[in-house]
Protein backbone atom coordinates (compact mmCIF):
# COMPACT_ATOMS: atom_id res chain seq x y z
CA UNK A 1 0.00 0.00 0.00
CA UNK A 2 2.93 2.17 0.73
CA UNK A 3 4.52 1.32 -2.38
CA UNK A 4 1.64 2.00 -4.27
CA UNK A 5 0.88 5.55 -2.58
CA UNK A 6 4.60 6.37 -3.44
CA UNK A 7 3.72 5.89 -6.95
CA UNK A 8 0.94 7.67 -7.07
CA UNK A 9 3.10 10.84 -5.64
CA UNK A 10 5.90 10.07 -8.07
CA UNK A 11 3.45 9.88 -10.88
CA UNK A 12 1.20 13.35 -9.51
CA UNK A 13 5.05 15.19 -8.99
CA UNK A 14 5.34 14.44 -12.84
CA UNK A 15 2.97 15.57 -13.85
CA UNK A 16 2.92 18.73 -12.44
CA UNK A 17 6.28 19.21 -13.41
CA UNK A 18 5.32 18.11 -17.36
CA UNK A 19 2.60 20.70 -16.66
CA UNK A 20 5.06 23.23 -15.24
CA UNK A 21 7.45 22.96 -18.38
CA UNK A 22 4.81 22.80 -20.66
CA UNK A 23 3.41 26.48 -19.62
CA UNK A 24 7.08 27.71 -18.95
CA UNK A 25 7.67 26.47 -22.86
CA UNK A 26 4.45 26.65 -24.89
CA UNK A 27 3.65 29.69 -23.28
CA UNK A 28 6.13 32.00 -24.78
CA UNK A 29 5.54 30.78 -28.17
CA UNK A 30 1.58 31.81 -28.24
CA UNK A 31 2.63 34.93 -27.36
CA UNK A 32 5.20 34.96 -29.90
CA UNK A 33 2.51 33.63 -32.56
CA UNK A 34 0.23 36.45 -31.12
CA UNK A 35 2.44 38.90 -30.86
CA UNK A 36 3.44 38.02 -34.79
CA UNK A 37 -0.26 37.83 -35.71
CA UNK A 38 -0.29 41.47 -34.20
CA UNK A 39 2.38 42.79 -36.13
CA UNK A 40 0.71 41.17 -39.21
CA UNK A 41 -1.87 42.54 -38.36
CA UNK A 42 -0.23 46.09 -37.88
CA UNK A 43 1.54 45.77 -41.26
CA UNK A 44 -1.87 44.88 -42.69
CA UNK A 45 -3.33 47.91 -41.05
CA UNK A 46 -0.59 50.17 -42.42
CA UNK A 47 -0.97 48.89 -46.10
CA UNK A 48 -4.44 49.28 -45.62
CA UNK A 49 -3.49 52.62 -44.38
CA UNK A 50 -1.44 53.45 -47.43
CA UNK A 51 -3.24 52.41 -50.29
CA UNK A 52 -6.24 54.43 -48.60
CA UNK A 53 -3.31 57.55 -48.48
CA UNK A 54 -2.68 56.56 -52.00
CA UNK A 55 -6.29 56.54 -52.92
CA UNK A 56 -6.99 59.62 -51.20
CA UNK A 57 -4.00 61.71 -52.51
CA UNK A 58 -5.49 60.20 -55.87
CA UNK A 59 -8.28 61.60 -55.32
CA UNK A 60 -7.08 64.88 -54.02
CA UNK A 61 -4.72 64.93 -57.28
CA UNK A 62 -7.78 64.58 -59.47
CA UNK A 63 -9.21 67.06 -57.63
CA UNK A 64 -6.33 69.45 -58.14
CA UNK A 65 -6.29 68.72 -61.60
CA UNK A 66 -10.07 69.20 -62.51
CA UNK A 67 -10.24 72.07 -60.09
CA UNK A 68 -6.77 73.32 -62.00
CA UNK A 69 -8.97 72.83 -65.45
CA UNK A 70 -11.81 74.93 -64.59
CA UNK A 71 -9.41 77.29 -63.09
CA UNK A 72 -7.86 77.29 -66.65
CA UNK A 73 -11.14 76.95 -68.45
CA UNK A 74 -12.25 80.10 -66.28
CA UNK A 75 -9.00 82.09 -67.13
CA UNK A 76 -9.68 81.60 -70.96
CA UNK A 77 -13.29 82.65 -70.71
CA UNK A 78 -12.22 85.83 -69.08
CA UNK A 79 -9.73 86.27 -71.31
CA UNK A 80 -11.80 85.85 -74.42
CA UNK A 81 -14.45 88.21 -72.44
CA UNK A 82 -12.10 90.49 -72.04
CA UNK A 83 -10.62 90.52 -75.28
CA UNK A 84 -14.35 90.81 -76.80
CA UNK A 85 -14.84 93.94 -74.53
CA UNK A 86 -11.59 95.56 -74.36
CA UNK A 87 -10.69 98.26 -77.31
CA UNK A 88 -6.92 97.45 -77.74
CA UNK A 89 -5.56 101.48 -77.43
CA UNK A 90 -1.68 100.54 -77.18
CA UNK A 91 -2.02 103.61 -75.07
CA UNK A 92 -2.90 105.84 -77.84
CA UNK A 93 -5.31 108.98 -77.01
CA UNK A 94 -9.06 108.15 -76.73
CA UNK A 95 -11.78 110.61 -76.75
CA UNK A 96 -15.60 110.06 -75.60
CA UNK A 97 -17.94 110.91 -78.41
CA UNK A 98 -18.74 114.21 -76.74
CA UNK A 99 -15.26 115.56 -76.92
CA UNK A 100 -13.67 114.95 -80.59
CA UNK A 101 -14.92 114.23 -83.83
CA UNK A 102 -13.50 111.33 -85.57
CA UNK A 103 -14.47 108.86 -88.86
CA UNK A 104 -15.54 105.49 -87.89
CA UNK A 105 -15.28 103.34 -91.29
CA UNK A 106 -16.84 100.08 -91.48
CA UNK A 107 -15.17 97.85 -93.85
CA UNK A 108 -17.60 94.81 -95.55
CA UNK A 109 -15.72 91.65 -96.77
CA UNK A 110 -17.83 88.80 -98.44
CA UNK A 111 -16.19 85.54 -99.56
CA UNK A 112 -12.94 84.38 -99.15
CA UNK A 113 -10.80 81.75 -101.90
CA UNK A 114 -7.35 81.19 -102.90
CA UNK A 115 -7.12 81.60 -105.56
CA UNK A 116 -10.09 83.84 -106.14
CA UNK A 117 -12.57 82.03 -108.43
CA UNK A 118 -13.44 83.15 -111.92
CA UNK A 119 -16.46 84.80 -113.37
CA UNK A 120 -17.05 86.43 -109.95
CA UNK A 121 -18.65 89.71 -111.39
CA UNK A 122 -20.23 90.56 -108.15
CA UNK A 123 -16.55 91.03 -106.32
CA UNK A 124 -17.73 89.06 -103.23
CA UNK A 125 -14.59 87.08 -103.22
CA UNK A 126 -11.37 88.17 -101.95
CA UNK A 127 -8.29 86.01 -100.79
CA UNK A 128 -6.36 85.11 -97.52
CA UNK A 129 -3.14 87.46 -99.20
CA UNK A 130 -5.32 90.20 -99.97
CA UNK A 131 -6.91 89.74 -96.54
CA UNK A 132 -3.74 89.90 -94.16
CA UNK A 133 -2.45 93.08 -97.05
CA UNK A 134 -5.50 95.13 -95.80
CA UNK A 135 -5.24 94.46 -92.11
CA UNK A 136 -1.29 94.75 -91.90
CA UNK A 137 -1.77 97.63 -93.98
CA UNK A 138 -4.42 99.09 -91.71
CA UNK A 139 -2.03 98.10 -88.38
CA UNK A 140 0.68 100.59 -89.91
CA UNK A 141 -0.86 103.39 -90.33
CA UNK A 142 -2.14 103.14 -86.77
CA UNK A 143 -5.34 102.00 -87.39
CA UNK A 144 -7.06 100.21 -84.16
CA UNK A 145 -9.35 97.43 -85.04
CA UNK A 146 -13.22 97.80 -83.14
CA UNK A 147 -16.19 96.07 -82.33
CA UNK A 148 -19.80 97.24 -83.32
CA UNK A 149 -20.31 96.41 -79.38
CA UNK A 150 -17.72 98.81 -78.71
CA UNK A 151 -19.23 101.21 -80.99
CA UNK A 152 -22.31 101.40 -79.24
CA UNK A 153 -20.34 101.67 -76.01
CA UNK A 154 -19.06 104.60 -77.37
CA UNK A 155 -22.07 106.14 -78.64
CA UNK A 156 -23.29 105.90 -75.60
CA UNK A 157 -20.96 107.81 -73.45
CA UNK A 158 -19.31 104.55 -71.61
CA UNK A 159 -15.69 104.21 -73.39
CA UNK A 160 -13.48 106.81 -75.48
CA UNK A 161 -11.98 105.67 -78.93
CA UNK A 162 -8.65 106.59 -80.24
CA UNK A 163 -8.82 108.97 -83.17
CA UNK A 164 -7.83 106.16 -86.33
CA UNK A 165 -10.41 103.46 -85.58
CA UNK A 166 -12.08 100.78 -88.63
CA UNK A 167 -14.37 97.85 -87.87
CA UNK A 168 -14.19 94.80 -90.36
CA UNK A 169 -17.85 93.23 -90.83
CA UNK A 170 -18.36 89.94 -92.94
CA UNK A 171 -21.62 89.58 -94.65
CA UNK A 172 -23.36 86.38 -95.14
CA UNK A 173 -21.27 83.16 -93.40
CA UNK A 174 -19.53 82.13 -96.17
CA UNK A 175 -17.23 78.99 -95.43
CA UNK A 176 -14.00 80.88 -96.62
CA UNK A 177 -14.48 83.48 -93.50
CA UNK A 178 -13.68 80.34 -91.82
CA UNK A 179 -10.91 78.67 -93.67
CA UNK A 180 -9.40 81.71 -94.93
CA UNK A 181 -10.35 85.13 -93.29
CA UNK A 182 -10.34 83.62 -89.24
CA UNK A 183 -6.56 82.20 -89.49
CA UNK A 184 -5.66 86.46 -90.38
CA UNK A 185 -7.65 87.58 -87.24
CA UNK A 186 -5.61 85.20 -85.17
CA UNK A 187 -2.37 86.18 -86.35
CA UNK A 188 -2.61 89.61 -86.09
CA UNK A 189 -5.45 89.60 -82.93
CA UNK A 190 -7.77 91.62 -84.85
CA UNK A 191 -11.73 91.53 -84.25
CA UNK A 192 -14.07 90.67 -86.90
CA UNK A 193 -18.04 90.59 -86.97
CA UNK A 194 -19.49 88.13 -89.38
CA UNK A 195 -23.74 88.80 -89.85
CA UNK A 196 -24.75 85.08 -90.40
CA UNK A 197 -27.89 84.08 -92.46
CA UNK A 198 -29.64 81.39 -90.58
CA UNK A 199 -31.11 79.18 -93.28
CA UNK A 200 -27.40 79.49 -95.37
CA UNK A 201 -25.35 77.84 -92.39
CA UNK A 202 -24.01 74.23 -92.47
CA UNK A 203 -25.03 74.25 -96.68
CA UNK A 204 -22.52 74.04 -99.13
CA UNK A 205 -20.00 77.18 -99.55
CA UNK A 206 -20.88 78.12 -96.15
CA UNK A 207 -19.56 77.68 -92.42
CA UNK A 208 -21.07 75.22 -89.85
CA UNK A 209 -22.63 75.81 -86.70
CA UNK A 210 -19.45 74.00 -85.24
CA UNK A 211 -17.23 76.56 -86.80
CA UNK A 212 -19.23 79.58 -85.90
CA UNK A 213 -18.37 78.58 -82.51
CA UNK A 214 -14.92 77.99 -82.95
CA UNK A 215 -14.50 81.34 -84.07
CA UNK A 216 -16.80 83.23 -81.49
CA UNK A 217 -14.91 81.20 -78.74
CA UNK A 218 -11.70 83.02 -79.86
CA UNK A 219 -12.80 85.94 -78.72
CA UNK A 220 -12.11 87.58 -81.94
CA UNK A 221 -15.68 87.14 -83.98
CA UNK A 222 -18.49 88.42 -83.00
CA UNK A 223 -21.68 86.82 -84.06
CA UNK A 224 -24.81 88.54 -85.61
CA UNK A 225 -27.80 88.88 -87.54
CA UNK A 226 -28.39 88.71 -91.40
CA UNK A 227 -31.64 87.49 -91.36
CA UNK A 228 -33.10 84.02 -90.92
CA UNK A 229 -33.24 83.72 -95.06
CA UNK A 230 -31.03 86.35 -97.67
CA UNK A 231 -33.88 88.10 -98.75
CA UNK A 232 -35.24 91.90 -99.29
CA UNK A 233 -36.79 92.36 -96.24
CA UNK A 234 -37.96 96.01 -96.78
CA UNK A 235 -40.87 94.26 -98.73
CA UNK A 236 -41.96 91.71 -95.76
CA UNK A 237 -44.68 92.56 -92.74
CA UNK A 238 -43.68 93.46 -89.20
CA UNK A 239 -44.16 89.91 -87.67
CA UNK A 240 -42.01 88.46 -90.21
CA UNK A 241 -39.14 90.90 -90.33
CA UNK A 242 -39.00 90.64 -86.24
CA UNK A 243 -40.03 86.88 -86.05
CA UNK A 244 -37.10 86.49 -88.33
CA UNK A 245 -34.10 88.67 -86.85
CA UNK A 246 -35.20 87.15 -83.46
CA UNK A 247 -35.24 83.31 -84.31
CA UNK A 248 -31.56 83.88 -85.55
CA UNK A 249 -31.11 85.72 -82.96
CA UNK A 250 -31.72 83.17 -80.63
CA UNK A 251 -29.77 80.52 -82.81
CA UNK A 252 -27.11 82.48 -81.89
CA UNK A 253 -27.33 82.60 -78.46
CA UNK A 254 -28.00 78.75 -78.20
CA UNK A 255 -24.82 77.78 -80.25
CA UNK A 256 -22.73 80.70 -78.71
CA UNK A 257 -23.85 79.88 -74.99
CA UNK A 258 -24.47 83.27 -73.44
CA UNK A 259 -26.25 86.88 -74.12
CA UNK A 260 -25.43 88.23 -77.37
CA UNK A 261 -26.34 91.78 -78.14
CA UNK A 262 -28.70 92.78 -80.64
CA UNK A 263 -27.20 93.66 -83.86
CA UNK A 264 -27.71 92.96 -87.64
CA UNK A 265 -27.61 94.02 -91.30
CA UNK A 266 -30.26 93.78 -93.80
CA UNK A 267 -29.18 91.91 -96.82
CA UNK A 268 -28.00 93.80 -99.69
CA UNK A 269 -28.45 96.90 -97.38
CA UNK A 270 -32.54 96.87 -98.23
CA UNK A 271 -34.22 98.50 -95.25
CA UNK A 272 -36.96 101.45 -95.10
CA UNK A 273 -37.67 103.88 -92.18
CA UNK A 274 -40.52 101.06 -90.80
CA UNK A 275 -37.63 98.20 -90.82
CA UNK A 276 -35.40 100.22 -88.75
CA UNK A 277 -38.18 101.50 -86.31
CA UNK A 278 -39.69 98.19 -85.84
CA UNK A 279 -36.31 96.38 -85.52
CA UNK A 280 -34.96 98.95 -83.16
CA UNK A 281 -38.58 98.32 -81.22
CA UNK A 282 -37.38 94.78 -81.20
CA UNK A 283 -34.27 95.47 -78.91
CA UNK A 284 -31.57 96.04 -82.85
CA UNK A 285 -30.14 99.26 -81.53
CA UNK A 286 -27.25 98.73 -84.06
CA UNK A 287 -28.49 98.02 -87.81
CA UNK A 288 -25.56 98.12 -90.48
CA UNK A 289 -26.21 99.25 -94.07
CA UNK A 290 -24.62 98.74 -96.91
CA UNK A 291 -24.73 102.51 -98.19
CA UNK A 292 -21.26 101.88 -99.87
CA UNK A 293 -18.85 104.49 -99.37
CA UNK A 294 -19.93 106.25 -96.37
CA UNK A 295 -17.30 106.64 -93.53
CA UNK A 296 -19.39 106.98 -90.48
CA UNK A 297 -18.94 110.60 -88.15
CA UNK A 298 -19.18 110.74 -84.43
CA UNK A 299 -20.71 113.66 -84.27
CA UNK A 300 -23.50 112.67 -86.43
CA UNK A 301 -23.40 109.06 -85.43
CA UNK A 302 -26.53 107.23 -86.21
CA UNK A 303 -26.07 102.93 -85.02
CA UNK A 304 -29.55 102.33 -86.52
CA UNK A 305 -28.18 103.50 -90.31
CA UNK A 306 -24.41 102.61 -90.32
CA UNK A 307 -22.82 102.64 -93.83
CA UNK A 308 -19.52 100.37 -94.91
CA UNK A 309 -16.91 100.35 -97.72
CA UNK A 310 -16.26 97.73 -99.81
CA UNK A 311 -12.92 95.96 -99.30
CA UNK A 312 -13.39 92.83 -100.98
CA UNK A 313 -11.26 93.57 -104.00
CA UNK A 314 -9.39 96.74 -102.50
CA UNK A 315 -5.40 96.99 -101.84
CA UNK A 316 -4.34 98.45 -98.78
CA UNK A 317 -3.65 101.92 -99.81
CA UNK A 318 -7.30 101.85 -101.82
CA UNK A 319 -9.12 100.98 -98.25
CA UNK A 320 -6.48 104.24 -96.97
CA UNK A 321 -7.49 106.42 -99.20
CA UNK A 322 -11.65 105.56 -99.70
CA UNK A 323 -11.36 105.75 -95.96
CA UNK A 324 -10.19 109.16 -95.89
CA UNK A 325 -11.55 110.40 -98.59
CA UNK A 326 -15.31 108.56 -98.14
CA UNK A 327 -15.20 107.30 -102.01
CA UNK A 328 -16.31 103.95 -102.72
CA UNK A 329 -13.01 100.98 -104.11
CA UNK A 330 -15.37 99.28 -106.31
CA UNK A 331 -18.85 99.28 -107.65
CA UNK A 332 -21.56 98.39 -105.55
CA UNK A 333 -23.00 94.76 -105.80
Amino acid sequence: MRKILVSILVLLTALTMFMILKVAFYQPQQEMAIANKAGNAIKTQTTITNYVNIATNQNTAKKVVNQTKNQISNTNHLENKVAKETVPVDNLPVYKISEKNISIPILIYHAFQTPQPKGDSSNLFSTQERFEENISTLLNDGYTFITLEELYQYKKGEIGLPQKVVAITMDDGWLGNFTEAFPILQKYHVPATIFVVQDLVGTPGYFSWEQAKQMYDSGLVKLHCHGKSHIDYSTVSKAKLVADYNETHSKIEEVVGEPVQKIMAYPSGKCTENTKKWLKEAGFEVQVLTKYGTVNKSNQLDLTALGRIRAEQATGKELLRSMKNHNTVRLQE
